[in-house]
């Protein structure tokens, strides 16, 4: 029997994937080892490939938790995922999937962290997990151009809070 968590797991890979517009982006699916990357989102405009990606982590849930005065989705991401995600030049992106409404949210991991700075402490104790909050309107099948926008940045002087994005 295939366990709970593997099956919405599996289920948010397929989610993510047919809600990536693949009239300009290929979606790409990790495999091996995991080491916090699920999958890379590749742009290509006009036909062409300018190698504008976003590195993902995708997660599941069958519920998604609300703190609706904020207008924001609590998720509580592990701090060696963060990490990883800091570590890069390219932008990194939580896609974290309803599976039962099948929505999918997306928080740029970076800009997140660049937004908040105080968090950037919080990662240098023993957390396992560090709650992030992921403001409802990132619905990915809405946002297209913001995550084009993502895309076509890149991450220099970090990870730390000196890390700053820089726009193509």
């Amino acid at each position: 029997m295939i366990p709970p968590q593997r099956r919405i797991g599996s289920r948010a890979v397929a989610i993510v994937h047919y809600t990536i517009d693949c009239n300009h982006w290929e979606f790409r699916q990790e495999t091996g080892n995991d080491v916090g990357r699920d999958c890379t989102v590749e742009l290509s405009e006009n036909n062409k490939w300018l190698n504008h990606k976003i590195e993902g982590q995708i997660k599941g849930t069958k519920t998604v938790t609300h703190l609706t005065k904020k207008r924001v989705l609590s998720f509580p991401m592990a701090t060696k995922t963060i990490n990883y995600a800091l570590s890069s030049s390219t932008p990194f992106v939580l896609f974290y999937v309803d599976i039962v409404n099948e929505i999918v949210y997306f928080l740029p991991i970076q800009d997140y962290f660049i937004s908040h700075k105080e968090l950037f402490k919080k990662l240098e104790g023993n957390q396992e997990t560090l709650t992030l909050h992921i403001p409802i309107s990132n619905i990915l099948a809405q946002c297209d151009a913001a995550l084009v926008a993502i895309a076509k940045c890149t991450y220099v002087d970090g990870p730390g809070d000196s890390l700053r994005r820089h726009n193509a």
